[in-house]
This record gives C-alpha cells, structure tokens and sequence, in this order.
C-alpha cells in the first residue's frame, strides 16, 4: 500500500472514531472526586439510570439531580421523566484534583494528603495502604477513642462477669 493510501485510510478511521463519540450526544461531565454538582433539569426526573455507580451515583429532589463522584474512572448518566422521555445524557468522568490536594511519592509509593492551610492524611485510590492502616487508621482510632471518654483510646473488654457465656 503506498504512503498517501495509508494517510487516506487513517484519516477516515480517525474520522469514523471522532464521529462515533460526537454521535452519542452526551453532554461531558468533569466532577473531582468526593465532590458534588448539582444538574437542574427542565422537568421533573422520573428515572436516572448510572452506568457504574461505583464510580459515580446521583440524588434526585424536584427538578434537581445531584451527581456524586465515588471513585476515578468515567461513567454514564441518563435522566428520564414519567413518561421515559430523555431529559439528559451525561458522560461523566470523576478524577482527582482540588488546589488543597498533596500527594507525596517516596520509593515507589504514595501518601495523600488535604493541606488548608494544615496538611492532614487522606485515602486515595493507589496510596500506600501500610501508612494509611498503620499510621492513619489507628491515630483515628486512638482519638475516637479518647473523645468516648477511653483515656488511653483503647476500648476495654467487658469484666468477665459480662462475658457471654
């Protein structure tokens, strides 16, 4: 095949794929992570269909839709009214971010952390789980505990005269 065939032949294929994501006439949707948008709709939601709701999920009050980002990746998001009409087509894509967002890499693995204006740890998908479940989780518990009047933060086992028998 010579070369100006081989460009041709690229071209519509680039052509029929550009086409193929216009076609679907979803409206694009970036949320970040752990974050909500509110989607007013022009009539009453009947019925929402989420492609993945592990991803993301919507709440719906009146003429409102709230769309709720859950995890990294990209999803659907279809509202119907009462009578199965279309009201909107969402291709929804939740990633990360935020300007109060750090993420620390040190040999080959990762921390998150929310610093304004004090950094404090957070879990993200792909961090360090042995620094989240070490450090993090169990500083969480010790203060839990603490606040429920525990003064080391470790919950007590029952007297024996408690134990089920």
């Amino acid at each position: 095949m010579n070369t100006s065939r081989k460009i041709a032949t690229l071209m519509a294929g680039m052509a029929l794929f550009a086409g193929a994501g216009a076609a679907s006439g979803a409206e694009q949707l970036i949320i970040r992570l752990d974050h909500s948008q509110i989607m007013a709709m022009p009539r009453t939601p009947a019925t929402v269909i989420v492609g993945n709701p592990s991803i993301a999920d919507v709440t719906i009050e009146g003429k409102n839709v709230f769309l709720h980002g859950h995890a990294f990746g990209t999803s659907n998001v279809i509202v119907l009214d009462e009578e199965g009409k279309q009201l909107a087509d969402y291709e929804v894509t939740v990633q990360n971010g935020g300007g109060n967002n750090v993420f620390v890499y040190k040999a080959g693995f990762s921390s998150s952390f929310v610093c304004a204006p004090d950094c404090e740890a957070t879990l993200h998908i792909g961090d360090d789980a042995a620094f989240f479940s070490e450090v993090v989780a169990k500083q969480q518990k010790l203060r839990n505990g603490i606040a429920l009047g525990q003064n080391d933060g470790e919950a007590k086992a029952a007297p024996e005269s408690q134990q089920p028998q």
